[in-house]
């Protein structure tokens, strides 16, 4: 059985570049402004998600599974900031990739 690589819709580029399955992304024709923003925005949702985490009184008093789950959004949320900045300098014109 001869597999090939699924078509990235066209306007769509993946956030993980080489990873053509990959579900989140951004258009394609979006701005180096627009891309900082989003990678902005995310960033900031990390720092309040820590921030939020470390007010706790009581870490203990959390379940495993609201921590694990914490801890995979901040995961999350720093590979799609990380990926949306890079596209954004991508975007630059002039800038090095």
């Amino acid at each position: 059985m001869n597999q090939t690589a699924p078509s990235i819709p066209p306007g769509f580029s993946p956030l993980t570049i080489g990873e053509f399955g990959c579900l989140l992304g951004y258009r394609s024709n979006a701005l180096a402004s627009e891309l900082y923003d989003e990678a902005h925005q995310r960033h900031h949702a990390v720092i309040g998600l820590l921030c939020a985490l470390s007010g706790t009184p009581n870490m203990n008093e959390l379940s495993s599974d609201v921590v694990n789950g914490c801890m995979q959004a901040i995961r999350l949320l720093s590979s799609d900031s990380a990926a949306l900045y890079a596209a954004a300098w991508q975007r630059i014109p002039g800038s090095v990739e």
